[in-house]
């Protein structure tokens, strides 16, 4: 399993109250707050391959973060494992990790040094073609994710599907830091997001997937056709 790799050893350093009216005599009820439902990722239904593929991937555009690629020589963020059933992609750069960062700092503490992480982690992996993005993506969870003996799995992996691509999103441990992983693929590419830790707890799956939305939209350069 590749995981963490870095300067840090086998790992390295990626949410009214309402009252009840009546005479002024009688016993009043006690305000109730009112709890906001739960937002649950959005699906929609994975349509049919459109043919589109990529030439290379580019520094993504998130909300509220500046995003630049990789730099340094500490590996953020966890690596998807290969496919080897699928096809090649045929150009240069199939491969590529990029790092956002929001407006507050994330630092966290391994092997005796405290390291600045990214609030985001994202690699992409270009492919020829990726038949079954649904598939795909449970292929790679299981190799990449549910396979990496550094990681603790916390709750249930939630998959949502968009109709250009299936994402799957896990909340597990690294560490001791509480990481949300998204990882991804459309019929062109693959990819994997970790989610660092803002505030001390796992980042939320519905933010995740939105933020995974972004990140695919915004960071592949199309194929001329």
């Amino acid at each position: 399993m590749r995981g963490w790799k870095g300067a840090v050893g086998a790992a390295g350093l990626v949410l009214l109250l309402a009252g009840c009216g009546g005479d002024a005599s009688e016993p009043q009820a006690e305000p109730k707050a009112k709890t906001e439902p739960k937002t649950e990722p959005k699906a929609e239904l994975l349509g049919e391959d459109t043919g589109i593929r990529y030439d290379k991937s580019r520094v993504p555009t998130v909300q509220n973060m500046t995003c630049d690629r990789k730099r340094g020589s500490i590996r953020y963020g966890l690596n998807a494992h290969k496919d080897e059933s699928l096809p090649e992609h045929k150009g240069e750069n199939a491969s590529e990790d990029y790092v956002c960062h929001g407006p507050d700092r994330i630092s966290l503490a391994v092997g005796g040094r405290t390291l600045a992480a990214p609030h985001i982690a994202a690699e992409y992996d270009l492919y020829g073609s990726v038949p079954d993005p649904l598939k795909t993506v449970k292929t790679v969870y299981s190799t990449s994710l549910a396979g990496d003996d550094e990681r603790t799995l916390v709750g249930e992996a939630e998959t949502v599907t968009t109709t250009t691509a299936a994402i799957t999103c896990q909340k597990n441990v690294w560490e001791t830091f509480p990481m949300t992983t998204c990882l991804w693929a459309n019929h062109g590419a693959v990819g994997a997001v970790d989610f660092f830790p803002p505030a001390g707890r796992h980042p939320e799956i519905a933010e995740a997937v939105t933020r995974t939305k972004e990140l695919i939209a915004t960071g592949l350069v199309e194929s001329p056709r």
